[in-house]
């Protein structure tokens, strides 16, 4: 199963979203630059600012794409807003969902 996140850098003041089958690893990835060549290289300090757990690869992949093309502190504040948008966006981005 796969996780979407969005983390923050509060010395940069940068988000950052990705999707991937090991959350906390690719968290410690950001924490220790293992990117180089990515701007969040530049931040120590990531921290996870918001997860959506337990999707297929596919799924979270879709609601990634959603997410940057969203690129919105005010899209990203409101998503801490309530439960019921989180199962929107599994929904809505579903692999399974009902036609």
């Amino acid at each position: 199963m796969a996780t979407v996140y969005i983390i923050h850098s509060k010395a940069t003041d940068n988000f950052y979203v990705g999707s991937s089958a090991d959350f906390e690893m690719q968290l410690e990835q950001h924490r220790k630059g293992h990117f180089p060549k990515g701007y969040k290289s530049e931040a120590t300090d990531w921290a996870s600012f918001f997860t959506i757990d337990d999707l297929d690869i596919d799924t979270a992949r879709r609601i990634e794409k959603h997410f940057k093309k969203m690129k919105s502190r005010e899209y990203f504040d409101s998503l801490k807003e309530g439960p019921g948008i989180t199962a929107r966006l599994i929904e809505e981005f579903s692999c399974h969902r009902n036609r």
